[in-house]
């Protein structure tokens, strides 16, 4: 915990941050983001093979080259969000909400009592194994000032309760993910479709609205434009992989014209 000054802090008062998915697991490419200039992560344990231990490594190095670190859960399970907080990770992403009770009983699992039902141990990375210096400030207290909730807005459904979302106390973003919206509105895979877009941009407001950060995930400098200019603050930019895959593909389509074939 060791911030200068936290990411949720940085939303808070008003500015724009620029992050990655991040799904290749490696210490090489933590440091690569984090000398890039990227502000944070998002550790993909939903749509990854990342396990507890490995996040907690991650974490570890983030912290070494300056880079947040956001893991996005594999489910709004109580335990998984535990133990994303407690390796010392700047805060959680929940995705599969499909009620608004549910956004509004599991990100308490993110927040110590009085903001949350977060389980309370003393001898995790996060509270440096109680070496924890209880004199400069508790540490419950900066736990909860540090910790950054984002939730997921995936479905129609629930952007057209984002008015209620906006309202949940715990929430610091409210991210609208483009692939699933399009699906839950029939045109699967049209993530740029003027329809997904109409619904992101009512939710970016409604955040905006409740002093919210609104997030988006982009794959354009295009798309990043469009959604800075309708407000969005928490911007995901693609991830590694992805990054990786397209370089290679440009790379590989050079050498076409050298090679011989029998």
């Amino acid at each position: 915990m060791t911030d200068q000054k936290s990411l949720r802090t940085r939303l808070k008062d008003g500015e724009t941050v620029f992050g990655m998915f991040y799904k290749l697991n490696s210490p090489l490419v933590t440091e690569i983001m984090g000398w890039s200039g990227l502000d944070f992560i998002v550790v993909d344990c939903e749509h990854s093979a990342i396990g507890y231990e490995s996040v907690e490594n991650i974490v570890r190095t983030g912290e070494n080259v300056g880079l947040s670190t956001i893991i996005r859960v594999p489910s709004a399970s109580e335990e998984h969000i535990f133990h994303a907080l407690d390796c010392g990770a700047t805060g959680v992403q929940i995705p599969n909400m499909t009620t608004v009770e549910q956004f509004r009983e599991n990100v308490k699992s993110a927040k110590y009592y009085p903001e949350g039902t977060r389980g309370l141990s003393r001898q995790t990375r996060n509270a440096m194994y109680g070496f924890w210096d209880e004199k400069a400030k508790p540490y419950v207290e900066a736990s909860n000032e540090k910790s950054l909730v984002v939730v997921h807005i995936e479905n129609k459904e629930m952007a057209d309760a984002a008015e209620e979302i906006c309202q949940i106390p715990q929430i610091d973003v409210v991210f609208v993910g483009p692939a699933d919206m399009s699906q839950s509105l029939g045109i699967p895979g049209k993530s740029t479709d003027p329809r997904v877009v109409e619904v992101a941009a009512k939710v970016l407001k409604t955040a905006e609205k409740y002093g919210k950060a609104g997030g988006i995930n982009v794959t354009s400098k295009a798309d990043m434009e469009r959604y800075i200019d309708l407000g969005a603050r928490y911007i995901l930019y693609s991830s590694d992989t992805a990054v990786f895959s397209k370089t290679m593909k440009e790379l590989a389509a050079q050498f076409a014209p050298y090679r011989k074939t029998n």
